[in-house]
């Protein structure tokens, strides 16, 4: 009665009392849907919440009800999957009439209502297809094949027939084969081929991708063929792991997906589609390298044609790609990538080194633009370029077959000339960075201000190339620690004439990216070395460089936090960021190489107790849980043997940091259980005393 009158209202009302009861007997109902008379009521339930998922009219313009029983559905299906009743005839039925529903549902309106209505009703039909996305998928778990061959036969159906003046119902095919392709089994051969196979996709899927309707049609028919074409590449990337049991196809579809990368409206999609692909046939696409690499140079030279943020998943799909070659093939193939990608560097650095003297660090973010783009498209690289964690953990463990073929891959990259270039030009770019003549310079320091986001790009090659397994585009490790202690000084601080640290205009706001950097060159060269990390030195100058780097990091964070205001506990209280990210730091040091403790001066490490306690003493979440969490694996490891890979030195610091400041740590955390600070921070709280307990029971005994 509401559907026939239009009475959203009262829907919404006998709806929700209707959806609390299906979504809170939902194993119930599934039980009683085939006995007898009960079944009946079941069944009259069901249609019930079917009248209110097809309510009419299109969610966020003319109704809000449709969207109620969505969960309702889901908790069905998740009975169902529990159950030990198998497949109910009714419940079956009634997930085939659902399917039916939620494909009409989710078709768009109508133009002039699409087009004409505001942003906000946009919006929520986009978020309540999403949920309908989510049901469709729980249909297709009940369905299976059966749903899946009426979505194939619809979709055939309308792209044969397809017209622009009523183009809606195929888009919400199109969109509901979309949502179920991540559980579509790569062997489904009795559907899919049909829509896949060589005919239909030259006949019909191909060319309506590629097809135009010239620049004078009116906004109505752009949007039209624009959203087809945005569904057909849906499915082609919904499907990445059938194509791979289909390479043969594969010509066929990837050059139609990249050429949608010169319609700005498609790229999102083309681009989502692609990556899809690549992630799921990089064996299939390696004898195609050479087209992979001549695509992503294209789109590089495209410049602002294809967005920043998808120029990097292009990069990190084609890097994907080219790892499935053996390192001297992959080597060759991403020498032209990588000699075009240091000239759109270079170039880059250029535009920023000639910018207007005297302009404020807000001011220069446009000339450093082209810089930060090409900047995340090394990190884009960097990131697609790395073996796989599972090979590398093999290798650590102890596999000669994956540390043989590590070996072999970090001598190839170091013997590529063209590599060995490309590492020296970003270097000279990433210097250059802190070089620009455009930076407000300090006259007593020399200190720069240099813009946070192009520092945080900077930092973040390095980190992105950083890898504990061989990584063509690595900086070896010397010149990596070299360049963040330079870079620290350039930006953060640095010795004054005085004797007194000189800090940057920012160094509290840009300390954390340092301090996550440092963090993640201890995790990746603490030793032990293994052989396929060439260059870097013994464990003994190895671990001199990396003390010596967090030594003087330490000391000036200390320094400068002290300087923010009269009692450290204050300053922390001010600058809580910078708290958590030296405690994180020294929680990775803990974890990963406890002996760069013992290769610190004394006076720094006990910098780093003293502030753990005022941090302790701060009622602020930020600084508190890291701190806890260091001290509580501080704690654990001075009452733990030494391992065989750290020495006995280390044991022995950790021990008297404890005999020396346990006490203090134990009165601080008790005041702070006691009422000092707020209960949301007990747990953290607790965690630390019960340590304490555990590891030291006779110490802190009161």
């Amino acid at each position: 009665h509401c559907a026939s009158v239009g009475d959203g209202q009262a829907a919404l009302v006998w709806g929700s009392m209707l959806v609390s009861f299906g979504e809170t007997y939902s194993e119930f109902i599934l039980a009683k849907a085939g006995d007898g008379q009960l079944g009946a009521h079941v069944g009259t339930y069901l249609q019930l919440m079917l009248g209110l998922t097809q309510f009419p009219g299109h969610h966020g313009f003319s109704e809000e009800v449709s969207d109620q029983p969505l969960n309702f559905w889901y908790l069905l299906q998740e009975a169902l999957a529990d159950g030990e009743c198998g497949a109910v005839p009714a419940v079956t039925h009634a997930y085939a009439s659902l399917v039916r529903a939620l494909v009409s549902k989710s078709a768009y309106p109508a133009a002039d209502e699409w087009l004409d209505g505001d942003r906000d009703e946009r919006d929520r039909f986009g978020g309540y297809r999403r949920e309908v996305g989510d049901a469709l998928l729980n249909a297709y778990y009940v369905l299976r094949s059966d749903m899946l061959g009426v979505l194939v036969d619809e979709a055939v159906r309308g792209l044969s027939a397809f017209s622009l003046d009523n183009w809606q119902g195929t888009e919400a095919v199109l969109f509901a084969l979309r949502s179920i392709g991540e559980a579509v089994a790569d062997s489904e051969a009795e559907h899919l081929p049909r829509l896949f196979s060589a005919d239909v996709l030259a006949g019909h899927l191909l060319p309506m991708i590629q097809a135009t309707i010239g620049s004078s049609a009116d906004r109505k028919a752009q949007w039209g063929l624009t959203s087809i074409k945005a569904g057909i590449l849906g499915v082609i990337g919904a499907f990445g792991d059938w194509w791979r049991a289909h390479p043969d196809l594969l010509p066929l579809v990837v050059p139609c997906v990249t050429s949608c990368l010169a319609h700005p409206q498609l790229v999102p999609a083309a681009v989502s589609a692609f990556r899809r692909i690549c992630d799921s046939c990089r064996e299939q696409l390696a004898d195609a390298s050479e087209s992979m690499v001549h695509l992503a140079c294209e789109v590089l030279l495209a410049g602002g044609a294809v967005p920043p943020r998808e120029q990097q998943r292009i990069f990190e799909s084609v890097a994907e790609v080219l790892m499935a070659l053996p390192p001297p093939a992959h080597t060759a193939a991403l020498a032209p990538l990588a000699g075009a990608l240091a000239d759109r560097l270079a170039a880059s650095l250029a535009v920023l080194d000639g910018a207007p003297l005297g302009l404020a660090v807000h001011d220069v973010e446009p000339y450093g633009e082209p810089l930060v783009s090409h900047l995340r498209l090394v990190e884009a690289l960097a990131s697609g370029l790395q073996f796989s964690d599972d090979a590398e953990g093999r290798a650590l463990m102890g596999s000669a077959d994956d540390a043989a073929a590590l070996a072999v891959a970090a001598q190839c990259y170091r013997a590529s000339p063209a590599m060995a270039d490309f590492r020296r030009r970003v270097g000279g770019i990433l210097e250059g960075v802190f070089a620009a003549r455009v930076w407000q310079r300090d006259e007593s320091s020399g200190m720069v201000a240099v813009d946070d986001t192009l520092l945080e790009c900077v930092l973040s090659v390095i980190n992105s190339t950083a890898r504990r397994g061989p990584h063509v585009l690595a900086m070896d490790f010397v010149e990596c620690v070299a360049f963040v202690g330079n870079a620290w000084a350039a930006v953060i601080a640095r010795p004054a004439a005085d004797g007194r640290v000189a800090f940057g205009r920012r160094w509290s706001d840009q300390c954390p990216a340092f301090l996550k950097c440092i963090s993640q060159l201890v995790t990746v060269y603490s030793p032990p070395t293994s052989k396929w990390q060439l260059g870097k030195p013994d464990v003994a100058t190895t671990d001199a460089m990396l003390a010596a780097l967090l030594t003087r990091a330490i000391d000036d964070i200390c320094a400068g936090i002290a300087s923010e205001a009269p009692a450290l506990g204050v300053a922390i209280e001010q600058q809580p960021v910078i708290c958590e990210y030296v405690f994180d730091l020294c929680t990775r040091v803990l974890q990963t190489r406890p002996d760069l403790l013992a290769c610190m001066p004394p006076p720094s490490v006990g910098r780093v107790c003293e502030l753990s306690v005022h941090a302790l003493s701060v009622p602020n979440r930020l600084a508190l849980r890291p701190t806890a969490y260091f001290l509580t694996e501080l704690i654990r490891l001075s009452a733990t043997p030494a391992k065989p890979s750290s020495s006995s030195s280390a044991s022995e610091l950790l021990q008297a940091l404890w005999a020396r400041h346990g006490a203090t740590w134990l009165r601080t955390t008790l005041a702070a259980i006691g009422g000092t600070h707020p209960r949301s921070l007990l747990p953290n709280l607790s965690e630390l005393l019960f340590a304490m307990v555990r590891n030291h029971p006779e110490s802190v005994r009161l």
